[in-house]
């Protein structure tokens, strides 16, 4: 069945699956009754082996995306069978240092193609056994997708939301397409209705990156830009960051879409996945797209008090609707050690990675120095009415040391801070709070 719906993917795409000079890369994700996102296992790239990719990288263009997509596919590879996101970043930013280069964007084609093999050189040192044949290697990754809704994060996921055990996952495998072609592609996340407005009617909100796949936004993995140039002008971006004026024909049809998905086919509002290959709008691809949960209450908590009081420590993006006095916590140790049925607890992270799900769901509030509104931990903490301040740019954390920095302001586990999901600020201490109507 398998290679009968191959054979239909690369008719209709001209593409062949280990080939390499023409290849059909693949995406193979779950597809469950009830969206869990970022629970569960997804594999990009699929179809890349050592030999395809040598002859790859010399086609026009494909010199650092190739290298690109195959680094991408042997994480994904290494985490399934237990290798720590760590080990993998820890080469990524040694690289940065060796090269004194701030973005992987600015890496040579001949150095991603080096960080590639220290990639699969950490699967090599943990016994972990590549699978060179595309076939081979496509029906591993749909077994280890099928195996992660039994995977601890999956479990955690539904036993906190009481979805049944027995229902399981389907199994979806997509052709590739390629967010990371150059500086002019991307990919990102939008949602049919602003969080931050109360109009009605479609008000596009969101976040995109440039030379990315798609699981560098969803899971909360860089700084990103604003999908309109509202955002652009409320998160105080240089005029012209968003894609909105950056990639107009990109974003116009980004609109007709979202007005053509609820306003004539009468769906819900949306949150959509996408890529663009390009600027041309005929090279944008829908990649998922699932119901936004846009509950809003009557009445928020705000702080009870004037804001000359407030001991601002940094900005980021707000989510959420309301504020919360709590305990900064670093990982589960002190979010258990905090939990005495009196404190809220405010988990600090540098980014939203999915891993983290169990930690989201057991801490009162989140605060992150990367990943932006529509990252998949992100939408899943609003989803669980947590107050969240995300992509705070001046945050550094110092997971080792249990530590942070806020614009040079230095914190410690167990110091008293505070969150305003309202204006996405962070202030030191705590303050009165008192419920106000929702203006």
């Amino acid at each position: 069945m398998v290679r009968r719906q191959i054979a239909n993917l690369e008719k209709t795409t001209g593409q062949r699956f280990g080939d390499p000079y023409n290849p059909l890369l693949l995406s193979v994700r779950s597809g469950t009754a009830i969206s869990m996102p970022g629970a569960m296992n997804t594999y990009l790239n699929v179809g890349l082996n050592d030999q395809i990719v040598e002859i790859l990288s010399k086609q026009p263009n494909f010199g650092w995306t190739s290298w690109d997509c195959y680094r991408r596919f042997l994480q994904t590879w290494g985490m399934a069978f237990g290798v720590l996101r760590d080990e993998f970043d820890q080469v990524m930013m040694d690289f940065k240092l060796r090269y004194d280069i701030a973005q992987k964007i600015d890496f040579s084609s001949a150095q991603m193609r080096e960080i590639t093999f220290a990639y699969k050189k950490i699967l090599h040192n943990h016994n972990i056994h590549f699978k060179d044949e595309p076939f081979e290697q496509l029906k591993q990754v749909i077994f280890n997708v099928l195996q992660s809704w039994d995977s601890e994060r999956a479990k955690v996921y539904r036993e906190y939301l009481q979805i049944a055990d027995e229902w399981g996952t389907a199994v979806i495998v997509q052709k590739m397409v390629l967010g990371n072609l150059h500086r002019t592609s991307g990919t990102g996340v939008m949602f049919t209705h602003a969080p931050d407005q109360e109009l009605a009617g479609i008000q596009l909100y969101g976040d995109f990156t440039l030379c990315s796949q798609g699981e560098d936004i969803v899971a909360g993995l860089v700084h990103p830009f604003p999908v309109t140039e509202r955002q652009s002008e409320n998160l105080s971006f240089e005029s012209g960051a968003s894609l909105e004026v950056r990639f107009p024909a990109v974003y116009n049809k980004l609109l007709k879409i979202a007005k053509d998905l609820t306003e004539t086919h009468g769906f819900s509002h949306q949150e959509i996945e996408f890529t663009f290959e390009s600027e041309n709008p005929d090279d944008l691809y829908i990649l998922q797209t699932r119901d936004q949960d846009i509950r809003k209450p009557d009445l928020r908590f705000v702080f009870d008090c004037h804001i000359s009081e407030l001991d601002l420590l940094g900005r980021g993006i707000g989510l959420g609707q309301g504020v919360l006095n709590g305990i900064l916590s670093f990982d589960m140790d002190d979010l258990q050690k905090y939990n005495n049925g009196t404190d809220s607890r405010i988990l600090i992270r540098p980014d939203t990675v999915p891993d983290d799900i169990g930690m989201i769901f057991e801490c009162d509030g989140l605060i992150t120095a990367r990943g932006g509104a529509t990252s998949h931990a992100a939408v899943t903490a609003v989803r669980l009415d947590k107050t969240c301040v995300v992509n705070c740019t001046e945050l550094i954390v110092n997971e080792k040391e249990k530590t942070c920095t806020i614009n040079g302001r230095e914190l410690r586990s167990g110091d008293k801070i505070s969150i305003d999901g309202n204006l996405g600020n962070i202030y030191l201490g705590h303050y009165p709070v008192k419920l106000a109507e929702l203006m």
